[in-house]
C-alpha cells in the first residue's frame, strides 16, 4: 500500500515540468523570431539603398540632378522601404533607405529606434574624366 501511494504522488510532476519547458521554449522562439526581423529589415534596406544609389548615379550621367530625389524615393518604395536621405554631388551619390521593424515581443521594451536604415554610396566616373586625366583608370585583360 505504501509503494502504491508513492507512485501516485510523483505522477503529476512531469506535467508541470513539461508545461514550464513549453513556456520557456515559446519565449525563446518569440525572441529569436524578433531578432530575425532585424536582419530581414537590414537586408531589405541594403537592397533598396543599393538600387536607389545606382539608379540615381545612372541618371546623374545625364545631368538630371533635380529628379534625383524623386527617382531614389520611387526605387525605395518599390523595395518596400522609405527614403531617409538622398544627396547628389558631381561625382558621388549617397542614398539612405529605412524600414520600420515590426516586433512581436520586443516592442514592449524598445520604444525608440525600431527602424533599420542602410546607406549606399555610388561613385560616378564620367567618360570625359578618363580622357582629361581627372580620374585613375585601370584596364584589365586576360
Amino acid at each position: 500500500m505504501l509503494l502504491k501511494d508513492l507512485k501516485y504522488k510523483n505522477s503529476g510532476n512531469v506535467t508541470f515540468l513539461s508545461l514550464a519547458l513549453l513556456a520557456v521554449f515559446s519565449f525563446l522562439f518569440i525572441v529569436i523570431f524578433d531578432a530575425c526581423q532585424i536582419f530581414i529589415a537590414r537586408e531589405e534596406t541594403k537592397k533598396a539603398s543599393d538600387a536607389a544609389s545606382l539608379a540615381v548615379a545612372q541618371n546623374l550621367l545625364f545631368f538630371e540632378i533635380p529628379e534625383c530625389y524623386k527617382i531614389a524615393e520611387e526605387v525605395a518604395k518599390l523595395n518596400n522601404c522609405f527614403l531617409v536621405e538622398c544627396s547628389c554631388v558631381y561625382d558621388e551619390v549617397v542614398v539612405t533607405a529605412g524600414k520600420k521593424i515590426r516586433f512581436i515581443f520586443l516592442d514592449k521594451f524598445i520604444k525608440k529606434g525600431d527602424t533599420a536604415t542602410s546607406t549606399s554610396t555610388s561613385k560616378v566616373v564620367y567618360p570625359w574624366d578618363e580622357q582629361l586625366g581627372y580620374c585613375d583608370s585601370y584596364r584589365f585583360s586576360y
